[in-house]
């Protein structure tokens, strides 16, 4: 397979033998796929080869045809959440210059697209490569306002066959989409069945967990992809619900570190569950992962890298402007390399935590992540933080993610964020935002107790607040820029 416009001719002629469906049951056809293809060729607005176009990407069949259609025709898909607003949408689409924004069955031109010249003028249309442009996602603005992140066809595919490889699909595989697809750890669900012919079930619901566990135990899941908030959702109704999880096999985790006592509550309740603790960004779709038979052994650990890729941890000499690569247990900021690495920012002003270092030639890039890493003598990888998230408290070097590890082992605990602020003499301190299983006073006592007999005083987050709920992102990640923006009003 060259590029992901391959999988549209596998589904149109027959050749795919995968499934795609919703939870009604209406499935992927080639009949689908030719309505969305008419859709976009009979548009007033002429797209043409190499056209960026803004998808609302909804979790249902006739998105998945459209997505199919546009690489087909060489176009560049910009999925946005299918619940954006209006001008969350115009943005973006003003920021990639895109021609037109397919909504369900309607295609919208926009005004604001701006013709390029051409440098090359063909006398029939180009054909779809693998250096083409595939996608242009944008991420969710942790780190400031949303950038759009350009891959190619071959990015995409790289990633596929690597992760497709180290989580052991196969043809048997039904996996369940429980995130939208404008987030590409939903969008990769999706391309799994397309690639790999296995099944995928698209959730196109507001996530419930006891109505997820109830489609997992029905519909034979195999294969769970996950964000932390969701794994602990689930987690917590595992003994009262007691859901048949027999086709189970493998949880996959991304998004934050998966809680200790959450991988411990689904092992005791399937043993054999094989738990796939992953460290990626949308920038290289994915990095380190750990065999999930060193879960116990390694715990805390994102594991080493991918297939394919290179991983490692440097430190910037400033004096001779070169980056020297860390020794074991020193801990530095990550850096990946490989054909999986986007190509670049589509503005490149924009300022995000990742950041491309040139090498020798086109290819030989390191792609700067902007998160602290350590690794031990056996090679094995633990995230530390965002470099810009690191807390000095009193003199001492706090790493968020590393107090978050502690506490949450803390069997009150749901959920817990580290973050940043100020005492009232300007002092930098850590507070520790936290949702706790039930939040009595008695439990929050007890939770002050425990964190004394367990964190020396000195790494201590000096303001601890309690929560009835930590919000989230549309993607189920803890909204750590909205608690900072709380924090500091």
């Amino acid at each position: 397979m060259f590029s992901l416009a391959d999988l549209f001719d596998r589904v149109v002629t027959g050749f795919w033998c995968g499934s795609l469906e919703n939870l009604t049951g209406e499935k992927l056809t080639a009949q689908c796929c030719e309505s969305a293809l008419s859709l976009l060729q009979q548009a007033d607005i002429q797209l043409a080869h190499g056209d960026r176009v803004v998808i609302r990407a909804q979790n249902d069949i006739f998105t998945v045809a459209t997505m199919l259609a546009a690489w087909h025709l060489g176009l560049v898909v910009v999925p946005v959440k299918g619940d954006a607003t209006q001008s969350a949408i115009n943005s973006i689409a003003s920021d990639c210059n895109a021609k037109g924004i397919v909504d369900g069955e309607e295609i919208v031109p926009l005004e604001t697209y701006r013709p390029q010249q051409q440098l090359f003028e063909l006398c029939t249309p180009a054909r779809v490569t693998g250096v083409d442009l595939a996608l242009i996602i944008y991420t969710s603005g942790s780190t400031g306002k949303p950038k759009g992140i350009m891959l190619t066809h071959q990015n995409v595919l790289t990633s596929l066959e690597s992760l497709s490889q180290y989580l052991r699909l196969s043809g048997e595989d039904r996996i369940l989409c429980l995130s939208p697809l404008s987030f590409d750890y939903g969008l990769y669900q999706v391309l799994f069945a397309l690639y790999k012919g296995c099944s995928t079930i698209l959730y196109d619901k507001t996530f419930n967990p006891l109505q997820a566990l109830k489609v997992i135990s029905e519909l034979k899941i195999s294969v769970l992809p996950i964000v932390p908030a969701m794994g602990a959702a689930l987690a917590k109704l595992l003994a009262l619900v007691k859901p048949d999880l027999s086709a189970l096999r493998a949880i996959t985790n991304t998004g934050g570190h998966l809680p200790e006592y959450v991988i411990r509550t689904w092992k005791e309740y399937r043993p054999s569950l094989d738990v796939f603790s992953m460290y990626g960004l949308t920038e290289c779709k994915r990095a380190l992962y750990l065999e999930p038979e060193l879960w116990e052994q390694k715990m805390g650990s994102v594991g080493k890298p991918i297939p394919g890729l290179d991983a490692r941890i440097f430190l910037l000499d400033t004096q001779a402007n070169t980056y020297r690569e860390a020794q074991a247990n020193k801990v530095g900021e990550l850096f990946v390399r490989g054909s999986g690495v986007m190509q670049a920012y589509y503005d490149p002003s924009a300022q995000g935590g990742a950041q491309i270092v040139s090498g020798l030639y086109r290819d030989d890039n390191w792609l700067a992540t902007g998160d602290l890493f350590s690794r031990d003598d056996e090679g094995f990888y633990y995230f530390k933080g965002r470099s810009k998230d690191l807390i000095k408290q009193a003199g001492f070097c706090l790493f968020p993610k590393d107090l978050e590890n502690v506490i949450d082992a803390c069997p009150l605990v749901h959920l817990s964020v580290v973050i940043g602020s100020t005492d009232k003499f300007q002092n930098e301190i850590a507070v520790c935002v936290l949702e706790l299983q039930e939040n009595t006073p008695e439990n929050q006592q007890q939770f002050k107790v425990w964190l004394k007999e367990n964190l020396d005083a000195d790494y201590t987050p000096r303001e601890v607040r309690f929560v009835e709920s930590i919000e989230l992102t549309a993607n189920g990640k803890i909204d750590k820029k909205k608690l900072e923006q709380e924090l500091q009003s």
